[in-house]
């Protein structure tokens, strides 16, 4: 049994129970796990810009991703203006930063700081803000979001592997099938629809709802899979880091929630609330 729980089998037998705790817990718990994930995926996501020749101010990466998490879960609607007026001081900084230094690429050197900020920690907070809203609202939103990315990508997995013989994107993910995408699609969203009737949404959510958060995970998650191997695949990685052994990275756990979570997020915002 011991020999069992080695490198990817342990980190799914400590992580996923972890995970699902955190959610359980939310508030402040949760937060802190996002904010975490974030500064690490972050560190990640400028190692891979270093190996393009860039050199990314990571204190101002690492300050304003501390910044965006506490703006996550605050949400404080009265003090936007000073958050946003933050925001502008820090870029400022970077680029006053950047004029004193002594580095080569400096246009590359600005972009890759403030578009990992963009990428990471800004879209990885969106979660905090929905599992705030599990809290106001009697819901477990967050904790199907994260399950139906867990089954979008095992069906992907297990039927790719199976019956995947067309591929969908082979110049970013030579593995991944069009028969493994689209039933890591249907898998999302029968978890949504089995959520919904089994009153795991709560009540503020319709069966159209819980649909179109299906089709959220199910889609946008693949793409953010995608996304991340585009960037790995630039630099000619196989992982964003190995902190999680068999997994790879922070990054490799979390691509699919980078584009699942702020699309969930920009849906309750515009559609829900």
């Amino acid at each position: 049994m011991f020999t069992l729980l080695k490198g990817r089998n342990l980190i799914n037998f400590l992580g996923i129970p972890l995970w699902i705790f955190l959610i359980l817990k939310g508030d402040l718990f949760y937060a802190a796990f996002i904010l975490v994930a974030s500064i690490l995926g972050l560190g990640e996501f400028y190692n891979i810009t270093t190996k393009k020749g860039a050199k990314p101010l990571r204190w101002v990466g690492m300050v304003t991703t501390v910044f965006i998490i506490d703006y996550f879960y605050i949400q404080p609607d009265l003090r936007a203006e000073q958050y946003l007026g933050f925001l502008i001081f820090l870029v400022l900084m970077t680029l006053i930063w950047e004029l004193f230094s002594n580095h080569k690429e400096s246009t590359f050197n600005i972009l890759a700081t403030l578009g990992g900020i963009l990428i990471i920690p800004l879209q990885l907070g969106t979660s905090i803000y929905i599992r705030q809203f599990d809290s106001l609202m009697d819901t477990n939103l967050t904790l199907v979001l994260v399950i139906s990315i867990w089954g979008c990508d095992s069906a992907a997995f297990i039927f790719g592997s199976i019956f995947g013989e067309r591929k969908i994107f082979p110049r970013v993910s030579p593995n991944k099938s069009w028969v493994g995408s689209l039933s890591g699609l249907i898998t999302s969203i029968l978890i949504f629809q089995l959520s919904y009737s089994k009153g795991w949404l709560g009540e503020i959510f319709t069966l159209n709802d819980a649909i179109i958060f299906g089709l959220i995970s199910g889609f946008f998650g693949q793409l953010g899979d995608f996304s991340e191997s585009l960037f790995k695949r630039d630099v000619n990685i196989k992982d964003s880091g190995k902190i999680l052994q068999g997994h790879g990275g922070i990054l490799d756990r979390f691509d699919s929630l980078l584009f699942a979570s702020p699309f969930t997020y920009l849906y309750i915002l515009f559609f829900i609330k």
